[in-house]
């Protein structure tokens, strides 16, 4: 209470304010403040990892950071399930589960277990399309125990058959609950549409698939991806080369050749348009995907860049900012959800695509709507502001990539699987902060193209404002024939 009295009698003290106090107490134009704000060009530099090259060739890239008592291993092979045999997809789509779960020839499923439990490893693997990833992590005290158990699943896995069987069933339940949700429907109709049935657009073994699941058969295939001559090594953490590399040397010993079977990717085609293709479901919402082949590659090439920024503001990350979210969503609240995409590989060109989940009621006001925005960046040029905005997001967001020791050695192994030179990360950052306003209008002209757009729809057409016929003429595709 004395204290309570105290603090009264001292503001009773405190003079009223001025006036030239009061004015200079009004509010500033805070967002004006914030826009005038000048900041150097980023310089970013973050170490290169060293790479050395193991008896066999496999490259091993290191960089230490003793940090934390921490080690992180990183393998990548450049083999992936697109390369193996049609009739073994499948097996490899899901042999990244069978290595991690299905034990070793020297330790059952369950030992496998209680080893990585014992030692806190974190083990991940991926069979991925065109390459196929292990990160494991642990405690650098415990790096032998952890480069052992994880070559010992990669060259020597067990397949155990009541893993496999475990494995089988849940796949069995994928397959029944496949058409339950609309973003499966609509991602697997649209890569049936614009790919067929080729290994990029596949993401669901079918029964047939299933029923081949057999430990000889997962042996075919991790002996082809995971050996000698695909793989790539990274190391960060708390080592020391000298010994690292010794055990990394004696892991590898004995370990035979890649054998032959696997293929180079079968020539990738992409429907052309502008066909629409309707998959009646009853859905609360209607699904949307629109698109045509990317025409790019990712190469140091104005394009290419100007593209990630024409990306960025239509609808690839734009937020609030993006044609699509700001005409489709805030503008006429046709949906929640819109968005689009532009890929690129440094192999081959992707593809551009478009998409939303919308009010059934305003669907075919919705797809004439992205399709005149997708056009309106050919037509409605960018301003500097646009693409100043855009630059910063993707300037920003890539050194993130970049944070710590782990992140820099997996930038490094992707580039090295990709044909990108080690200083990709210097010459993307200059890229994008080289781009125009005009460069990004002549990109779109060049290859955005809304008269040839696939369209793929997914939704009830009897609560559509209009006949989808009034987009184009419509095609129907039955819900049970979409695949994987």
């Amino acid at each position: 209470m004395r204290a309570h009295l105290a603090l009264l009698g001292w503001l009773a003290t405190v003079p009223a304010s001025t006036p030239a106090r009061a004015a200079a107490q009004q509010p500033t134009d805070s967002r004006r403040a914030i826009e005038s704000l000048q900041f150097p060009p980023l310089r970013f530099s973050p170490p290169m990892p060293k790479r050395v090259k193991l008896s066999n060739g496999v490259p091993v890239y290191l960089l230490p950071d003793k940090t934390l008592p921490i080690l992180q291993l990183f393998v990548v092979s450049k083999a992936g399930v697109a390369h193996v045999p049609d009739s073994l997809w499948g097996v490899g789509w899901h042999a990244d589960e069978i290595i991690r779960s299905g034990g070793t020839t020297r330790l059952s499923p369950d030992s496998v277990d209680k080893l990585l439990d014992f030692y806190a490893i974190q083990f991940q693997l991926n069979t991925e399309n065109e390459q196929s990833r292990a990160f494991v992590s642990g405690l650098s005290r415990y790096r032998d125990e952890m480069l052992e158990l994880t070559f010992d699943l990669l060259r020597n896995p067990r397949n155990d058959t009541s893993r496999i069987r475990i494995l089988a069933a849940q796949q069995e339940e994928n397959w029944r609950r496949r058409n339950d949700q609309p973003f499966s429907v609509i991602a697997r109709a649209w890569n049936q549409v614009m790919l067929g049935d080729h290994p990029l657009g596949r993401t669901l073994a079918t029964p047939a698939e299933i029923a081949g699941f057999t430990p000889q058969r997962f042996r075919w295939v991790e002996e082809r991806i995971f050996c000698p001559e695909n793989l790539l090594i990274g190391v960060t953490g708390d080592f020391d080369e000298r010994p690292l590399i010794a055990k990394l040397e004696s892991l590898f010993r004995g370990w035979e050749r890649c054998k032959a079977g696997l293929r180079e990717l079968p020539p990738l085609h992409f429907a052309q348009g502008p066909p629409v293709v309707l998959v009646e479901k009853d859905f609360n919402q209607t699904s949307i995907r629109m698109g045509h082949a990317g025409g790019l590659k990712v190469a140091n090439t104005p394009d290419y860049f100007a593209s990630a920024v024409a990306e960025f503001l239509l609808g690839g990350g734009g937020g609030f900012s993006s044609r699509l979210l700001q005409r489709v969503r805030s503008d006429s609240g046709f949906a929640y959800s819109v968005f689009s995409f532009w890929e690129a590989t440094p192999k081959r060109e992707g593809q551009f695509a478009a998409g939303a989940q919308v009010r059934a009621e305003k669907t075919v006001a919705a797809l004439k709507l992205m399709r005149q925005i997708v056009g309106s960046m050919a037509t409605e040029p960018v301003t500097a502001k646009d693409v100043k905005l855009a630059q910063d997001n993707r300037v920003n967001s890539f050194v993130f990539q970049f944070e710590n020791a782990g992140q820099i050695v997996s930038q490094q192994l992707s580039y090295a699987v990709n044909g990108l030179p080690p200083n990709w990360f210097e010459v993307y950052l200059q890229g994008i902060q080289r781009v125009t306003p005009e460069q990004v209008t002549d990109v779109a002209q060049r290859y955005l193209h809304p008269e040839r757009l696939v369209t793929v729809v997914v939704g009830k057409p009897s609560a559509f404002d209009k006949s989808l016929s009034e987009y184009g003429p419509v095609t129907a595709l039955s819900v049970d024939s979409i695949k994987r």
